[in-house]
């Protein structure tokens, strides 16, 4: 019997959390759990019930200690960076996603984290990369009532959260490739190659972006799926 492809998800990000716990890059974690509501499955985790709190006007320095102090994350990273994966499908059909990052708007002070600065290479190396904090967001939604073309495709990447800015996906992203494109473009380097210590990719999405936002500058998601 086919098993639901909420089961998948749930089971590839518990994969992908275990294998950040392994490299030490992932510090804290809430395991996903699967809700069901009628035809609906929803991918979430315990402290997703306050996500809202990254979508308002408030100073994101006052949103990221809010979400933290909540625990209000799927992941922390090492450098206190956050990781918000959610899903939602109807029978077996993706519907929406919401893949948050929300990296740390500054660095722990020295004496909370003496061990760490002394002796961990990982946390000093991270830490010395002086990231500009700003939270990303790659959102998902299937509702034909929500989607207008170019001006909300319905997979976009969110950059700052700035009202508007909706930057066409060639459609919506599994665990797998999010991840990775975190860990890729904020974390990798030379000498720690997280990436490749990744479980292989076992879920696939369906293309949704149109024509017309195709002609724009977009973000392509590899092995998708023909609409």
């Amino acid at each position: 019997m086919r098993r639901h492809v909420a089961v998948v998800v749930k089971e590839d990000l518990d994969r992908l959390i275990g294998a950040l716990i392994e490299t030490g890059l992932c510090e804290d974690q809430n395991f996903p759990s699967i809700r069901q509501l009628g035809s609906n499955w929803e991918v979430t985790f315990s402290g997703a019930e306050h996500v809202s709190i990254g979508m308002g006007d408030t100073e994101y320095e006052n949103v990221y200690r809010e979400l933290a102090e909540r625990r209000s994350y799927n992941m922390r990273l090492a450098d206190g960076g956050l990781l918000q994966l959610m899903y939602r499908f109807d029978a077996n059909h993706l519907l929406q996603h919401r893949l948050a990052f929300y990296p740390s708007p500054s660095l722990r002070p020295f004496p909370e984290e003496p061990d760490a600065y002394m002796y961990d290479e990982l946390f000093i190396d991270i830490i010395r990369r002086h990231i500009v904090p700003f939270p990303l967001r790659f959102d998902f939604d299937d509702r034909e009532e929500i989607h207008v073309d170019i001006t909300h495709p319905k997979s976009h990447l969110t950059l700052g959260d700035i009202r508007g800015c909706r930057i066409p996906v060639a459609g919506p992203l599994t665990p797998r490739w999010f991840i990775e494109f975190i860990v890729r473009n904020f974390y990798q380097d030379e000498q720690y190659n997280f990436a490749a210590r990744l479980p292989i990719h076992r879920t696939r999405f369906r293309s949704s972006i149109t024509e017309r936002e195709r002609g724009l500058i977009h973000v392509q998601v590899p092995s998708l799926m023909e609409a």
